[in-house]
């Protein structure tokens, strides 16, 4: 570990993932706030049309992204960086799930009156921690080690989409977006302590390694 420059964030980004993962555990199995509640339907409650823009962008939380994106940074002969992102997302992937019966907490409809569902969820489906919020951000924090500022810029920016559209579809509440972010952030620090983001004086020169 002391070897990698970006050890002590990668460190810090598992110890506050994994604290912000048990609060929001405790919290999901309290009784839902009026906080909670009141930015849940300021954002599910945006017009429909939104959806056009924003589902497409939702993509990069979803399992499939992970093994293309893994084949992506390969094929620009970044085997560090593939290995890294099939590590975080599919292990995230996982935990959420498990997770998920964990707390046992269902989706927003479930739980709130006059939920705007603009996808289709089973009767039991559960909703603490979101899985596309725990995919997002867990190959987001790959990227920000692995690649240049820039990159970093415009995974962080797609995963804040992600986060607001499972609220504004209705997939999620507030919290199970939080919690899910925490399970991404302690999984992609994890996958980056385990597989070592190439030194960047040896990256090779490619567009997806260029200076950001």
């Amino acid at each position: 570990m002391s070897g990698n420059p970006h050890a002590r964030v990668d460190g810090a980004t598992i110890a506050i993932g994994g604290l912000t993962l048990v609060g929001c555990v405790l919290f999901a199995k309290a009784d839902l706030s009026d906080l909670e509640v009141g930015l849940f339907r300021a954002v599910n409650g945006l017009p429909g049309e939104l959806r056009t823009y924003v589902w497409p962008l939702m993509q990069y939380g979803t399992f499939i992204t992970i093994p293309l994106l893994a084949l992506l940074a390969i094929a620009f002969r970044r085997p560090r960086l593939g290995l890294a992102l099939l590590l975080a997302g599919v292990v995230v992937y996982l935990l959420a799930l498990v997770v998920k019966e964990i707390v046992d907490r269902g989706r927003p409809a479930a739980l709130v009156d006059g939920v705007h569902a603009r996808e289709v969820f089973g009767p039991d489906s559960l909703g603490f921690p979101s899985g596309h919020a725990a995919v997002a951000t867990a190959l987001t924090v790959v990227v920000a080690a692995h690649l240049s500022r820039r990159w970093a810029i415009a995974a962080v920016a797609v995963a804040l989409v992600v986060l607001f559209g499972r609220m504004y579809v209705g997939a999620h509440l507030p919290l199970d977006l939080i919690g899910g972010a925490a399970l991404g952030a302690l999984a992609g620090g994890v996958a980056n302590l385990l597989v070592r983001p190439t030194p960047r004086s040896s990256n090779p020169r490619t567009p997806t390694a260029s200076a950001g």
